[in-house]
């Protein structure tokens, strides 16, 4: 039996992509299970998804994962350390990237342009960010079953219906535009963060015993808003921040990025034409 992590932000299609690909592996005769795991918070908070595969006998584990053989980076912004402790030596860690990660560790590194992809093909969200989840699909099905694309378009056209045809030309796109990474020799070391599962216990109550305030979302962010001169300081995008991240501050409005999770409500609900535009955060 194999288990994959899938991971990304609320919006993406974490939970869709996890779904679509255990889809493909049944179609290909694998036993599969796939659950996600939410938080309290949904768009642009930190999701995961979890994917077993086996193809001698069903699959009875019904317990999330606490370490993984492919760790697979949905969102275009770095792998979470924390993610990359949970990969087995000689595992397979995926990303959402354009160019070479540039670090290396006791895994395998892959990555494919799935944002590109989905820019190209006009595979958007609503807020008009790319949705690089099919394309990041079709690397998986390469780096795993590379027999199954068929399979995966079969999947995307069942689950998709009317969207699926440019979702299938993402996958096979992303299929073609995979790419192994080979060891650097100026690579850095990765460390990743290993959880300690037997030593530190879980609170109790970890949502109501953790002030909001203590809870840095602006590390979420993959966008964030900056506001123009055109901002008449009417506080409207104030009033709908689900972090109170924005505020009146001596006749003008500031927003705090250590808690800002870059949803584009702000943007969204603001009455005056060009006064946020959100920006894309470089790590």
């Amino acid at each position: 039996m194999k288990e994959m992590l899938l991971v990304g932000r609320g919006g993406e299609g974490v939970v869709l992509a996890s779904q679509v690909l255990a889809d493909t592996f049944a179609r290909a005769g694998f036993w599969v299970q796939s659950f996600p795991e939410f938080t309290a918070e949904r768009r642009g908070a930190p999701i995961s998804a979890y994917l077993r595969w086996d193809d001698a006998s069903p699959i009875h584990r019904r317990y999330k994962m606490h370490e993984c053989d492919v760790l697979v980076v949905v969102s275009p912004s770095p792998p979470p350390l924390r993610a990359l402790g949970m990969v087995r030596p000689e595992g397979l860690v995926l990303l959402n990237r354009e160019t070479r990660f540039a670090h290396s560790g006791a895994f395998h590194l892959a990555h494919v342009p799935g944002s590109r992809i989905a820019q190209e093909n006009g595979i958007l969200s609503s807020e008009g960010r790319p949705m690089g989840n099919v394309a990041v699909l079709g690397a998986c099905v390469r780096l795993l079953l590379p027999d199954g694309l068929v399979h995966l378009e079969e999947a995307i056209a069942a689950r998709m219906g009317a969207l699926a045809g440019a979702n299938v030309v993402a996958a096979r796109e992303g299929y073609a535009r995979c790419t192994r990474q080979h060891l650097g020799a100026h690579d850095d070391p990765v460390e990743p963060v290993h959880e300690e599962h037997e030593r530190v216990a879980p609170p109790v109550f970890p949502v109501s015993t953790t002030d909001s305030h203590e809870n840095h979302t602006g590390t979420w962010s993959v966008e964030r808003p900056l506001l123009t001169d055109a901002c008449t300081a009417c506080a409207v995008c104030a009033l709908f921040c689900p972090e109170g991240a924005i505020t009146r501050r001596d006749g003008a409005m500031v927003v705090d990025y250590l808690f800002c999770k870059g949803c584009g409500i702000c943007e969204i609900v603001c009455p005056v034409r060009d006064a946020i535009a959100m920006e894309e955060v470089r790590s």
